[in-house]
């Protein structure tokens, strides 16, 4: 079985600016062939719940923040880590220690000298329990000034997947003096980034400026970025063939549709984007153990695979695709469809005459498919889900408020294996919406952090997801294959493993 190269930091692990595809990981359009007073139009299915990078309740807004936000670690389109505002980084020889180097000359929007004191702000602040992303740098115990361009994070535990964790939203640099108005920013970003924000309508589109005096030549070839949320994916493909948008976000169902838009390319692949139905573990039925197993059983994944993604994508065996490093083979037997299991398990709890749960998913024409798809399924078991549509930007909102048993949505991609663990099941991480732990978790997860050897570390966090799926904790059903389709005018844009379009390099030509 082929898989794909190591996405961990473990190969990184003792230096680093050489690590990676380059500085910045700018990407490929050739300077002298694209109009920089160009604006890219890009249409895409969510936006941001929040510009605050470390105090938003959605892990999501991480594509729209991006392109406001440089983090101090970036990943090329396989996923590597690459030198982003930290230039290079390296590990003591013991783990004690992560040295970054940062990258000189560079400043905030007022004026802030971009220094290793900035830095530290903004690790702290995003260390606070109280931060999304507290769990993904867990293993930082503190964090010291060595001097204007080095920093120094002490480590108290495991920590090959910090790198990579420093290239999500734990590593964006905000303007140390907009944590005074937080209400302020959660509205407008206001960090170090390709583009500032111009204007917006939250939730439907957002216009952004590019920054001058960008550090980052190579990594910004236009005048402006013109974002704007369409969930119904006709509407998309009709404003790409109609020269409304330069570039598209495809639906897996909408691929070959798009194929067929004159004077366009699409670039297509299975990310590590997935689709799951995530139960709330303290509402309906399932703080039984059983029942969540049950769930996993009754679904055919096949049959959603086929009919709301036409076949584009890849049935889940487990939480990560069949070409990662990291194997299901510890876990595929508790997701294979057997609903005669289901039903046993459903009676082991008590249910033998079934019972019913509302499930939230989003107004995307491939996740209404989904859902009803599932609700067949789950009615031949016993099982009665109503289905409850919102609009992407309140559906991951009202799950975490408690408005409904279970959500069936997107868990966007993540650089290391070990955040999606961790922001999904870790006891405390916000959008663990059951507060609730797999017994076993940390140890295992510890373990597989603690691992350098790329292939050891893929058994080990197989193992990791098997106290995950052995506690039912999540349903996963199937990995999309993501298109994106652009006019033939759009130069240097490769599709991301991860799933984050983030257009760093791209350019229009004239």
């Amino acid at each position: 079985m082929k898989r794909i190269p190591t996405l961990a930091a473990a190969a990184c692990l003792v230096l680093l600016s050489a690590c990676g595809g380059g500085d910045g990981g700018s990407g490929g359009a050739d300077s002298g062939d694209v109009d920089t007073s160009a604006t890219l139009r890009y249409a895409a299915s969510g936006g941001a719940t929040s510009f605050d990078p470390h105090k938003t309740v959605s892990s999501s807004d991480f594509l729209v923040l991006s392109y406001a936000y440089d983090r101090l670690v970036h990943v090329d389109s396989e996923g590597q880590p690459v030198p982003g505002l930290a230039e290079s980084w390296e590990f003591a020889e013991d783990m004690s220690t992560l040295t970054l180097n940062l990258r000189q000359g560079v400043e905030f929007p007022d004026g802030t000298p971009f220094d290793a004191k900035a830095v530290k702000a903004n690790l702290d602040r995003a260390m606070q329990d109280d931060s999304i992303t507290a769990a993904q740098l867990g293993a930082v115990d503190s964090v010291r000034v060595v001097d204007d361009a080095t920093v120094e994070l002490a480590l108290g535990g495991p920590a090959v997947h910090l790198v990579l964790s420093l290239s999500d939203l734990g590593g964006m640099m905000v303007t140390p003096s907009a944590f005074d108005d937080p209400k302020a920013l959660a509205l407008a970003p206001d960090g170090i980034g390709r583009f500032t924000l111009a204007d917006s309508q939250p939730g439907a589109r957002y216009q952004f400026e590019a920054t001058e005096n960008y550090w980052d030549e190579d990594g910004l070839k236009l005048a402006g970025f013109d974002l704007q949320v369409i969930t119904d994916p006709q509407t998309v493909l009709n404003g790409v063939g109609s020269d409304q948008f330069d570039c598209a976000l495809v639906s897996p169902a909408m691929i070959d549709p798009a194929s067929q838009i004159p004077g366009t390319n699409v670039e297509t692949r299975t990310v590590l984007t997935q689709t799951v139905l995530f139960p709330n573990q303290t509402k309906s039925e399932f703080g039984d153990v059983r029942v969540r197993q049950a769930l996993n059983h009754a679904i055919d994944r096949e049959a959603v695979l086929e009919g709301a993604q036409e076949g584009h994508g890849e049935a889940s065996t487990g939480l990560f695709p069949s070409d990662y490093f990291v194997p299901n083979d510890a876990v595929s037997d508790l997701m294979a469809y057997d609903p005669d299991r289901a039903k046993e398990l459903l009676a082991e709890a008590g249910l033998e005459d079934g019972f019913s749960f509302t499930a939230i998913t989003l107004t995307i024409p491939q996740f209404v498919t989904t859902a009803e798809i599932i609700k067949e399924q789950l009615a031949a078991v016993g099982i009665e889900m109503t289905i409850k549509a919102l609009p992407p930007a309140d559906a991951g909102v009202s799950f975490l408020n408690g408005d409904s048993d279970a959500v069936i949505s997107g868990w966007t991609g993540r650089p290391d294996p070990s955040m999606l663990l961790t922001n999904y099941f870790a006891e405390d991480a916000p959008q663990n919406v059951s507060h609730v732990e797999p017994e076993g978790f940390t140890d295992a997860l510890a373990a597989a952090n603690a691992e350098e050897d790329t292939e050891t570390r893929g058994e080990l966090l197989d193992a990791a997801q098997l106290t995950v799926l052995e506690h039912g904790a999540v349903v996963p059903i199937t990995f999309n294959s993501v298109g994106t389709v652009c006019s033939e005018d759009v130069v240097g844009y490769e599709a991301p493993l991860i799933g984050n379009s983030e257009f760093r390099g791209v350019g229009i030509t004239g």
